[in-house]
């Protein structure tokens, strides 16, 4: 290979008339012997590797800015056809024979091959880079002469012929995971694992775990880290703590929750002033870099939520128990404790290291009839004391009152908010549906979620004050082009003209939500307008969220469950102990993980949602008709 020097073979692939020459072309014009061809064509395969070279076909070569290659995704239908997917480009046509094997997710490098005035290009795939996944699920089915797949993915071919000796013992209607072997006309499939039977109502998790490649065990070394991590508090953790453990403060969750990872406390002061204080589990003093917990917790992004399945980011030790803000033990905390006027404006905050032992667990419904003058019913609620569930009582009326205030201020300035219920599904211990219904949003939801909104506002403000590199989280304003048709077809419904697509402004869209309020067109149109947006992501750059109408936005009051808090707390304590990163090296680590956290938060949200559906069609197949 040493005798093959990678500048003449560019020279000859640049002075090419056509673009590109063939193996035995450029072996000739090196003078090569016939024998040397086999050490000419690994040589090209490095180059290419290298990204120096392209193959454009079996057997040319060019480079890459002599053809116009592109770098993608690309999304098959199950007629063999697909589409180049670009952001904010129009899609690039590829017939069935241009696919090479290609499948919906795949990243690949294509050529544009038609790409004439007036009509739409097509392209082909040279090359599939990286696969989106290298197993499929699907249901086995039986013939006398040979077995086939009916997979799941309705990009894949509707039925996969199974190679001989290739079914793992499956049995016609098993549920099973399989990869391809082979394209085109030669396409095969090859069962890895039998799953059990389709029609097993439990079945659809193992699917959707299986599917979406999501992990149901932590890896030893994680588990062993997580196991010697000490049960108590020691001095040292306690060094620079504001100590709030003789204060009230409480946790309202869901009945079922398990983990608990913010808790408020809330009073009026002179002069029609609000003290809110958002206290968040300190999951970084226990989850520290560079270890098994923080490169796992990185690795999956987000907590899982299956509808009684939990995967979770952080092993039970930690996310159920030591960072667990459970009621009457004491918890290293980190707390936000802001001012706040008549108006819901902060004029004050304080940003600290804490300690706390909550008075009193709350859930969502016991916390609406408190507030409805009606005494708590839950087996999970619980108070210290008698005395404790007074101040409670006292305290929900005022938090009440402030939340809003604060949902008014976030109204003003043009926050969205789509009245989409979501669906409560309880299963049977058999994985049955008992029932479906739509989740009821009270007062006690929206208590929270404003003040964890105003929680990471204040944390995303209190970090770019102090010029501190972090993670936002972003909304980004809408695509014209969607919003456009969005707006049309609003009009059309409304009867009345409505703003123009180009610098839409959060508040022209909120006024739209106003005027559906209450018609029968509303959940339609809440829908539509939720497709027009922009997807909200993580990213280094702050841009704002549109939908909340939020100059400054990111996530600090989750870090049990997703790992940009985590990573957002470590960049808080680099304020308190002086130690802020600007490096470029922190900058590349902080995009990479922006980037690996919004991937896992859409994978986790498909996950969600195909159990959902799944379990839906099984509660509606018996009462069709």
């Amino acid at each position: 290979m040493a005798k093959f020097e990678e500048k003449k073979i560019i020279e000859l692939l640049g002075k090419s008339r056509k673009g590109a020459l063939s193996l035995s072309v450029l072996a000739k014009r090196l003078g090569l012997k016939k024998r040397e061809k086999a050490a000419l064509k690994r040589f090209l395969a490095e180059l290419e590797k290298r990204g120096k070279i392209v193959k454009i076909s079996p057997k040319k070569y060019s480079l890459p800015d002599r053809v116009k290659l592109l770098t993608g995704y690309v999304e098959r239908f199950r007629d063999g056809f697909g589409f180049f997917i670009r952001e904010g480009e129009p899609d690039i046509f590829i017939s069935p024979r241009h696919m090479r094997g290609a499948l919906t997710g795949d990243k690949v490098l294509l050529k544009v091959i038609k790409e004439k005035e007036g009509k739409k290009p097509e392209g082909v795939v040279l090359k599939v880079i990286e696969r989106q996944k290298a197993e499929f699920i699907g249901t086995y089915q039986g013939a006398r002469r040979f077995g086939y797949i009916v997979p799941d993915d309705v990009s894949l071919p509707p039925e996969i012929p199974v190679g001989k000796g290739d079914t793992e013992g499956a049995k016609p209607g098993d549920k099973v995971v399989f990869k391809l072997v082979g394209r085109g006309k030669n396409l095969r499939a090859k069962v890895i694992e039998v799953l059990g039977r389709a029609d097993d109502p439990a079945i659809d998790l193992l699917i959707v775990l299986r599917k979406y490649g999501l992990p149901t065990i932590f890896p030893e070394d994680v588990e062993k880290e997580a196991q010697r991590l000490p049960s108590g508090i020691s001095r040292r953790a306690l060094r620079g703590r504001l100590d709030l453990r003789n204060e009230l403060i409480f946790t309202i969750d869901p009945e079922t929750a398990k983990d608990f990872d913010d808790a408020i406390s809330v009073r009026k002061l002179d002069e029609g002033i609000y003290e809110l204080g958002v206290h968040i589990a300190d999951v970084s003093y226990y989850v520290r870099e560079d270890t098994f917990l923080d490169d796992e917790a990185r690795n999956r992004g987000t907590s899982v939520y299956l509808l009684d399945y939990v995967v979770p980011m952080l092993p039970h030790r930690i996310s159920g128990d030591l960072a667990s803000l459970r009621p009457g033990e004491d918890r290293l905390t980190m707390s936000v404790i802001m001012r706040i006027d008549s108006e819901g404006n902060v004029v004050k905050r304080k940003v600290r290291k804490s300690i706390i032992n909550s008075a009193a667990r709350l859930t969502y419904v016991d916390a609406q009839r408190i507030l409805d003058g009606e005494e708590p019913e839950s087996p999970e609620t619980s108070f210290r004391n008698e005395e404790v569930k007074r101040k409670v009582k006292e305290t929900l009326a005022v938090a009440l009152e402030l939340a809003r205030i604060l949902r008014q201020k976030r109204w003003e300035r043009g926050s969205l908010d789509f009245d989409l219920p979501e669906p409560e599904i309880l299963l049977l211990p058999g994985g049955e549906v008992a029932h479906i219904k739509p989740t009821e949003r009270l007062w006690a939801h929206r208590i929270i979620e404003e003040f964890m909104i105003k929680a990471n506002e204040e944390i995303a403000a209190f970090l770019v004050e102090r010029d501190v590199p972090t993670i936002f989280r972003i909304h980004e304003p809408p695509d014209p082009q969607k919003i456009a048709e969005f707006l049309a077809l609003a009009e059309g419904i409304l009867g009345t003209e409505l703003p123009k697509a180009e610098g839409v402004r959060p508040k022209d869209l909120q006024k739209i939500l106003e005027m559906v309020k209450g018609r029968e067109e509303e959940p339609i149109l809440n829908y539509l307008l939720l497709r027009s947006l922009m997807r909200a992501r993580y990213s280094v750059e702050n841009v704002g969220h549109f939908g909340l109408a939020s100059p400054l936005y990111l996530h600090f009051t989750s870090p049990i469950r997703r790992y940009p808090d985590l990573v957002v707390h470590r960049n808080v304590k680099s304020v308190f102990s002086r130690k802020i990163r600007r490096d470029d090296e922190w900058i590349k680590y902080l995009e990479e993980t922006a980037s690996l956290a919004t991937t896992r938060e859409e994978r986790a949200e498909k996950a969600e949602f195909e159990l959902i559906d799944l379990k839906k069609l099984e509660f509606m197949k018996d009462k069709i008709g």
